[in-house]
């Protein structure tokens, strides 16, 4: 399980196959581990065939292999629609959830840019409310989409916090995706990310951003050149600034989500 592991410490899912989709569904047919499985559904994935999905969420929901099954977690959050949210036996495996696989969905809730995953985490908060490491990761992503801690304290109960979504929820549009309160655009990403660069490279500090680059990289499928701990010099200060324009130069549509570059 070790190129597991990498691949869940990583900000993205790696480069694009050079593999054309046909021989990666070949090579799915042949795959005789769930890793070897789920390695080929994420190439498939980066090259905007998203057919096999639904492999996918039952490999999620079958695996007893739990560094699979976060993995499953994370590459499904990055791929889902508002769709594949709103049918909850997609997240059977959340009943059976031990808590590392708790803290996993709720900490990458806030990559499927949907709030269609604050009804799974309202469950999750009430279940699992004697586990406080647990409560503080669920109740940041939903405060990550929400910001309901600033309007009802960060004490809310469930029930408050459900209100609080329910009447959110009249006031937006619910078929958008969003990064944090605003429609996701790769541009306020970026700008985010250029602030930060030129913050940060007159006292060569590390980037200390996390989100924003593991966002950027999945949705666009270009890897940010550099990770929270990458230090911003004059070495490589031209390269983020490179990468923001790159990224600038191509169309993208305000409040939809994409994988790779395709749009889901």
């Amino acid at each position: 399980m070790k190129e597991t592991g990498n691949l869940m410490n990583s900000i993205w899912f790696g480069e694009k196959s050079t593999l054309p989709k046909s021989e990666i569904k070949e090579n799915i047919l042949k795959s005789d581990t769930e890793p070897a499985i789920l390695f080929n559904l994420i190439e498939l994935y980066k090259l905007g065939d998203f057919t096999q999905k639904p492999l996918l969420i039952q490999l999620m929901n079958q695996t007893k292999d739990e560094d699979v099954l976060n993995l499953c977690i994370r590459v499904f959050l990055a791929v889902a629609t508002h769709d594949d949210l709103r049918d909850s036996n997609n997240l059977r495996f959340l009943s059976e959830g031990t808590e590392k696989t708790i803290n996993t969905f709720s900490s990458a809730a806030v990559t499927s840019l949907s709030l269609g995953v604050i009804p799974y985490l309202l469950a999750l908060l009430e279940e699992w409310d004697d586990i406080d490491d647990t409560v503080i990761i669920i109740k940041d992503a939903i405060d990550f989409y929400l910001n309901f801690e600033e309007e009802i304290g960060e004490e809310a109960s469930v029930d408050d916090i459900g209100d609080f979504y329910v009447n959110y929820c009249n006031e937006i549009n619910r078929e958008d995706y969003y990064f944090q309160q605003s429609l996701v655009f790769p541009g306020v990403l970026t700008k985010r990310l250029a602030h930060r660069v030129i913050s940060a490279v007159n006292n060569e500090e590390p980037l200390r951003l996390q989100l924003i680059p593991s966002l950027l990289s999945i949705y666009t499928g270009e890897k940010v050149p550099g990770d929270y701990k990458t230090i911003i010099s004059e070495n490589n200060y031209q390269d983020f600034m490179d990468y923001i324009n790159t990224l600038s130069m191509k169309k993208w549509e305000t409040g939809q989500k994409y994988f790779y570059g395709y749009k889901l």
